[in-house]
């Protein structure tokens, strides 16, 4: 049990203050109160007592108002604190804290039920009336894009204690204010060709698929290549959320020019499913917190489509069908800073690359409170063979199929948070960078509770999902 439920079932009591004003006793005190934010206005107040720690909180609450509601906006249930400070109540096993605002001021709405994660905490009578409306408002309170499972097998519910907000409250839809490109007349799909094999500017002409690192040379990335600089990862896409601001949500890597692939738990996670029209793409990003980067542009998202194979389970993850496509609103033109990536091609078989050095791009940081880097930094990761991964951790058991890869770090760090849905890309011989992998899992460290550098990261093999890709980009 999280708590000792209360079911309150006496009746709410009206007493009037010695100004005129209503003021509506709580049918669950211990849950639940009043309380004015201004002289005209009532809002309501949520206190989970020690919430449960490092669990996906869905808070559930119903009321009920003796009237009509006179628009589509039917209130918000929001944190009362900030995020940091309430994932910092959590870790300290005191109470959290939420904001009920109700869509009309009189009548009051009468607070009739709470639940979090389906187990109630209160339930109380309706209000009264001709008309009676229901409103239920919700709240989830998400762990990190980046499942993190435990060292310890037998502790497989363990993840990072740092949590997303995630609004569901407010159904209305609403208009993102950020600046979006004006928007293109219908043109062709364009899709990455096999026989470009450069990414040359200096005359001006932009082949379709971007399949070498544009470094001035054409010497392998290495890890002194740490200063990336706009143009050397075209097509690397920031996948946001819109919650009470906008979020970082994942990493994807453009396919088309109106097609992002990424990990599918970015969109589906603990059966909770990010709304399409929350969503927003951006391209050609190089400082994360700069809305005004001249080269970059926001697209909103028309679709997404999960892999058929992808099991959204907590308690048992894994990282095989752990992909998504993301189709784009609109397309975008190809620029020096917004590029597809080429998807592999030749053999398939995991034992040709084993060994060979993986290169990515990404922004999560280990920081709970500051996850996220401004610039994106670049990683190397080795291959590892199926047996090595299985042998380092019987955790990669469950994790792990026919269809992912384990990598390794060669700098001492990784991908962290919000860099789930990175791409992977290795350089053949010829030069040329073709995307492998997609981050997946990874293994959290139990002391600093934070990214294990120390432990591989799952890959999901891009090369044995090519049909289910090119058919999806195709439709």
């Amino acid at each position: 049990m999280l708590l000792d439920i209360a079911k309150c079932v006496f009746l709410i009591q009206l007493v009037y203050a010695t100004n005129g004003s209503v003021i509506i006793n709580s049918p669950c005190p211990r849950f639940f109160r009043y309380v004015r934010s201004n002289i005209i206005e009532t809002m309501g107040q949520v206190k989970i007592p020690s919430p449960p720690k490092n669990v996906p909180l869905h808070l559930k609450i119903k009321l009920t108002v003796a009237a009509l509601l006179p628009t589509k906006y039917s209130g918000q249930l929001k944190l009362a604190q900030s995020l940091e400070e309430s994932v910092r109540a959590i870790q300290e096993n005191r109470s959290l804290y939420y904001l009920v605002y109700f869509p009309i001021r009189r009548p009051i709405p009468i607070l009739t039920g709470i639940w979090l994660n389906n187990q109630e905490y209160c339930s109380a009578p309706p209000a009264l009336g001709i008309i009676v409306t229901s409103i239920f408002l919700e709240h989830i309170l998400l762990p990190p894009r980046i499942l993190l499972i435990s060292k310890n097998e037998g502790n497989k519910d363990n993840v990072v204690p740092s949590f997303e907000d995630f609004l569901l409250s407010n159904p209305c839809r609403f208009s993102l204010t950020l600046p979006l490109e004006k928007e293109q007349s219908a043109t062709d799909l364009q899709f990455p060709s096999d026989n470009d094999t450069t990414f040359d500017t200096s005359d001006g002409s932009i082949n379709t698929c971007c399949q070498r690192i544009s470094n001035g040379n054409n010497t392998p990335v290495t890890s002194k290549n740490v200063k990336t600089s706009t143009d050397q990862w075209p097509w690397m896409a920031i996948i946001l959320v819109m919650r009470n601001k906008l979020d970082l949500q994942c990493v994807g890597s453009l396919i088309t020019n109106k097609h992002v692939i990424t990990a599918a738990h970015c969109i589906k996670m603990y059966n909770v499913t990010v709304p399409i029209h929350t969503m927003l793409v951006s391209l050609g990003r190089y400082h994360i917190r700069d809305w005004n980067e001249v080269e970059s542009v926001n697209r909103e998202v028309e679709e997404y489509r999960l892999h058929p194979d992808f099991k959204d389970d907590f308690k048992n993850p894994t990282a095989d069908g752990d992909l998504a496509i993301i189709i784009l609103k609109n397309s975008v033109n190809f620029s020096p800073f917004i590029r597809p990536v080429c998807l592999w091609s030749g053999s398939n078989d995991l034992e040709d690359v084993i060994g060979s050095t993986g290169y990515a791009v990404v922004w999560g940081h280990e920081d709970l409170i500051n996850p996220y880097l401004d610039k994106p930094r670049l990683i190397r990761m080795t291959i590892m063979s199926q047996e090595d991964c299985l042998r380092s951790n019987s955790v990669f058991v469950s994790l792990t199929s026919n269809r992912t890869f384990c990598a390794s770090s060669k700098d001492g760090n990784g991908p962290c948070n919000g860099d789930s849905g990175s791409g992977l890309l290795i350089r053949k011989n010829d030069g040329s960078y073709f995307l492998r992998g997609i981050v997946s899992r990874s293994i959290q460290d139990e002391i600093k509770m934070s990214c294990d550098f120390t432990q591989y990261v799952v890959y999901v093999d891009i090369a044995k999902y090519l049909d289910w890709i090119r058919l999806h980009i195709a439709a």
